[in-house]
């Protein structure tokens, strides 16, 4: 169910619709938040996963008032907050993430998000064995047919995309070219953001806006198969 990226890694994606994981205990996050995207892992504490991840919503009281989450998205700090929009360190000891934490040879990895309207979307990265066990799990979890693909890189996909703005189009080429999306990392947003002459933030934006329309791209051709 994967691509290899040339170093033993592999890839694979799912999606899960809401109604399909509306079982289990990480269903009630739509509840508080429009969307919640991966942004990047962070070490486990005692056993549980964590990540950094930017939450949307419409009332910032749900950032607050979260007591339900505590079984799927237990919010240690926010790291910046806006008007409907926060990025947040989290712990995600829910189904799915602590099924793939039980594994050391997978890992979830961006892009990942669950949202109301698109249901879930993960992405994970391991050896063979590993995604092995990630796919019979997530299978015997989930009875009903699920959305597996075999996944290239994002440099691999980016090239179907639909078209770019250029500025974000430069900025998505360059970050390619540059090995920001190899297996490990070549360079980082700061090198590409000197190389072209703009904010590091500025990577950043255009980055997520481009991987944004990659993913969605993807999941409205497999909608449509």
């Amino acid at each position: 169910m994967a691509g290899n990226n040339g170093d033993g890694l592999r890839f694979f994606q799912v999606k899960i619709s809401n109604k399909q994981a509306q079982h289990l205990p990480g269903s009630v996050i739509n509840d508080y938040f429009s969307k919640v995207e991966m942004i990047a892992g962070l070490g486990p504490v005692d056993t549980i996963p964590r990540c950094i991840a930017r939450v949307e919503f419409d009332d910032p009281k749900k950032l607050e008032e979260n007591d339900k989450l505590k079984d799927s998205f237990q919010i240690e700090n926010i790291l910046l907050k806006g008007q409907n929009f926060a990025y947040v360190m989290v712990k995600t000891p829910g189904t799915i993430q602590m099924m793939i934490a039980k594994e050391d040879e997978c890992w979830a990895v961006p892009p990942t998000f669950l949202s109301k309207e698109g249901g879930f979307f993960m992405t994970i990265q391991g050896t063979s064995k590993g995604l092995k066990y990630a796919r019979d799990s997530l299978v015997s979890l989930i009875p009903e047919k699920i959305e597996m693909r075999i996944s290239k890189t994002i440099s691999a996909d980016w090239i179907a995309a639909p078209k770019l703005p250029e500025r974000r189009h430069v900025v998505m080429r360059t970050a390619v070219e540059m090995g920001y999306y190899d297996t490990p990392r070549k360079c980082t947003q700061k090198d590409v953001a000197e190389l072209l002459g703009i904010q590091q933030g500025t990577v950043a934006e255009h980055l997520q806006y481009a991987e944004g329309v990659i993913v969605n791209s993807w999941a409205k051709q497999i909608s449509l198969s």
